[in-house]
């Protein structure tokens, strides 16, 4: 079972210098690192998102109650983030209306990109950063495969640039094992063996131009959602545990019984009767009582909502059970109410748009030695990201109109909920005006000109 991280492990970048090859050392020194980084953080955030917090390994002295009740927060934040930022399918878009992107937009839609995507997302949401491995299938299609962070590491170059100089993929660590590793240059896919003393085999060359993993960060600092209110996590819980304990010894509470003694059928008696008889001429002396713990509900839900707020606060993930949340459903209250929470989110989609890109790039780079497709430079394409919030698409509607013929129309129609993609809707309400001028010009035939009238 997998605790809190005792200890503070700050990610960072895996850096060698430049030209830097695989081998034997630095494979195993960037191994290594990973193992320490899973034994101190990574396995402790995964752990957390399936329910596996601190309070399980929780002991208490025998005879006393000991619930262990978990309130999985980690799991609604991650999941509150997710889909609110890839909730709905990504749309891409060129500054070229002459720059075809369709041989890669076809590869993403005959996969199902959008849930690659969303894998990708809560894997950078619960770990801080999650990686995807592009390859080939003998069809000459690509594909793109979630990696998580526990089983990759990239290694870049000591430059101001940091560019990847390899990556690295392995399934886990068996004693002084490594399993399964396999390392990514940008021209080839090399397979080692258990003791990382070489490849095994034949090298297998790809097609991609560039190391094929890419990065998904979730912060600059590689943080995830839930990890900075951990300890808050841990004492909400321990507070609703305690609650239930509290309840359970209040039920169970023992029995005071001045003035008299009991025989052991007169015990078995009042647990089976809930009775008890005093005998004749000790009732004035006779008094009986429970000897509880007085518990203050209201002081231990004030402290309960303190924390639960802390969490939803420091998280910056709002908590759309509250009430106070609800209480106004006008768009602009409601952007009031989540503007830290968009903030966070515009961050993520900056460093997940980073992403998307390299993965454009190395699509790209594969058709072009195929020659399916021309060379697109990466900065030439716009990632269009849809919040997935209750839309008022008829104040939508009213804007679009407002700023027709400042704004193009392509990424005006684009805002609307629902619309998958702008530039083909644009291309079917053309020909549906097309048709529907033919359909009018056959049945009333072509219009006067203005000019011939006036002769």
């Amino acid at each position: 079972m997998a605790t809190a991280a005792p200890t503070v492990f700050v990610p960072t970048m895996f850096t060698l210098p430049v030209d830097t090859t695989p081998t034997k050392e630095n494979i195993k020194k960037a191994l290594d690192r990973l193992e320490l980084e899973r034994k101190d953080r990574l396995d402790s955030l995964a752990a957390y998102y399936l329910g596996e917090h601190e309070i399980l390994e929780r002991v208490k002295v025998e005879g006393y109650k000991n619930n262990k009740v978990i309130v999985n927060h980690a799991k609604y934040i991650t999941d509150i983030n997710v889909g609110y930022l890839l909730g709905n399918e990504i749309e891409y878009q060129t500054e070229d209306e002459g720059t075809d992107i369709s041989v890669v937009t076809k590869q993403y839609q005959k996969q199902n990109i959008s849930d690659v995507d969303n894998v990708i997302g809560k894997g950078a949401s619960k770990l801080g950063r999650a990686y995807e491995i592009v390859y080939a299938t003998e069809e000459n299609d690509v594909h793109s495969k979630f990696i998580s962070a526990r089983n990759c590491i990239l290694i870049f170059d000591d430059t101001l640039e940091h560019n990847i100089l390899f990556g690295i993929t392995y399934s886990g660590k068996n004693e002084d094992d490594y399993l399964d590793v396999k390392v990514y240059t940008k021209t080839e896919i090399q397979e080692w063996d258990k003791k990382l003393a070489s490849p095994v085999g034949e090298n297998a060359p790809h097609n991609f131009g560039d190391v094929p993993l890419i990065e998904y960060m979730n912060t600059p600092e590689r943080i995830g959602d839930y990890e900075p209110v951990q300890s808050l996590m841990d004492a909400y819980n321990t507070i609703q545990s305690d609650r239930v304990n509290d309840r359970e010894q209040l039920v169970e509470a023992i029995l005071l019984i001045y003035g008299m003694t009991m025989t052991p059928e007169q015990k078995k008696e009042l647990r089976e009767q809930r009775m008890i008889a005093v005998p004749r001429g000790k009732s004035d002396n006779v008094k009986v009582e429970y000897l509880i713990k007085n518990i203050n509900e209201a002081e231990a839900d004030v402290l309960r909502e303190k924390i639960e707020g802390d969490i939803h606060k420091i998280s910056m993930t709002p908590n759309l059970s509250d009430k106070n949340f609800v209480g106004n459903s006008s768009g602009v209250a409601i952007k009031y109410k989540l503007i830290a929470f968009e903030q966070s989110i515009v961050n993520k989609e900056r460093y997940f748009e980073r992403g998307l890109k390299r993965r454009f790039m190395l699509y790209n780079n594969y058709f072009a030695k195929l020659n399916n497709m021309k060379k697109v430079e990466t900065y030439q394409i716009d990632a269009i990201f849809k919040r997935n919030l209750p839309s008022n698409d008829l104040e939508l509607s009213q804007i679009i109109s407002n700023l027709d013929r400042i704004v193009d129309r392509e990424t005006l129609v684009g805002q609307l909920s629902f619309i998958d993609n702008a530039k083909e809707s644009m291309e079917k309400a053309a020909k549906e005006a097309i048709e529907r001028a033919k359909l009018l010009s056959d049945e009333f035939g072509d219009l006067p000109d203005k000019n011939q009238d006036e002769e």
